[in-house]
Formats: structure tokens, sequence, C-alpha cells
């Protein structure tokens, strides 16, 4: 499986007016996407507990995957993207 990459964005502030994201923030969805996603890779040595979602969806598959750590989602928090290689 790929390695997924995980990059810095902003803050959620950044995305608050996109009207295609989804908010996931149930734990057993936010589990299940992120494992689907391969993350975390075995090989990471430094994890974020993320535990809340903004996802898009095209054709079946996540087209887009934004993650914060909490399950509210504040405007301030931090909000990595997660993508495939």
């Amino acid at each position: 499986m790929l390695k997924p990459i995980v990059n810095y964005v902003g803050t959620i502030n950044v995305i608050q007016y996109r009207k295609d994201l989804i908010l996931i923030t149930d734990p057993l969805e936010v589990n299940w996407i992120l494992n689907y996603l391969g993350y975390p890779s075995a090989y990471d040595d430094d994890t974020f507990e993320f535990s809340g979602l903004f996802v898009t969806i095209r054709n079946g598959d996540y087209e887009e995957v934004f993650a914060f750590e909490g399950c509210v989602p504040y405007l301030y928090k931090d909000l990595w993207q997660i993508k495939l290689q």
C-alpha cells in the first residue's frame, strides 16, 4: 500500500466556505477512513491523533481528505491534508 502524505494546510478557517466538504466526527468512521488511507503508516514515527475529518467524495472514493485533532471543528484549529503518493 502507498504511504500517505500529510501536509499542513493552515487552520480550519481556510476551508470554512467550501460547501462540498462533509464533516465526519464519528470515531468509528474516522478510524475506518484513516485505515483505508493507510494512516498512520507503519513507517511513521510522528503521528497525529486525528479525530475529525472533512472529506469530498467523487466516483465512490475519497477525493480530498482534511484532518484535524479533536472532534469540534473550531476555526482556529490546525488542519492537515492527507494524500496518497
